[in-house]
């Protein structure tokens, strides 16, 4: 893995995805994100990292971690949507105004 790459990082409080920006004496995240399960079920990215913390931040620092690894490409694009606030869709179209 390569700084830019979209990781997630296991630790014993939960999951986290962001931009990898380092990996010595911990691994530092670029707008870091935890996964949280919603009331359906489903998985979902929470505004923040922490109860306490603020809205959106824009790194992290974690120094003890289980493991970190490489994201499916599923999961990198609901990443990069949540981060950006744009979506994109899922399949190609071509619209033509007339």
């Amino acid at each position: 893995m390569k700084k830019g790459d979209i990781v997630s990082v296991i630790t014993l409080s939960g999951e986290y995805i962001g931009k990898l920006v380092d990996d010595k004496n911990g691994v530092e995240l670029e707008d870091p994100r935890i996964i949280v399960n919603g009331p359906d079920g489903k998985m979902g990215f929470a505004k923040g990292i922490a109860v306490t913390g603020i809205v959106n931040p824009t790194s992290v620092k974690i120094q003890s971690y289980v493991f970190m690894t490489e994201t499916n490409d599923d999961i990198v694009n609901a990443y990069n949507t949540a981060v950006s606030g744009i979506a994109t869709p899922k399949k190609k179209k071509i619209i033509v105004n007339q």
